[in-house]
């Protein structure tokens, strides 16, 4: 697999992990008054996990 499709392959598995992300604390927290939160909670889960990814992709050979 050379580095371009790696690239693709965690792009698109990143917007997954995003929009599951969103399901799951939308279903979790429904009825609290912090569901907000746990949006901010995932969109920060999200930003770490595409910097490390990209982090790893940019030391790729």
């Amino acid at each position: 697999m050379n580095k371009k499709q790696l690239e693709i392959i965690s792009s698109v598995g990143s917007v997954v992990l995003l929009t599951v992300l969103f399901i799951i604390v939308h279903q979790v927290m429904q009825d609290t008054p912090y569901q907000a939160y746990g949006f901010v909670g995932a969109l920060v889960v999200f930003i770490i996990a595409t910097s490390a990814i990209g982090l790893k992709i940019n030391q790729m050979d």
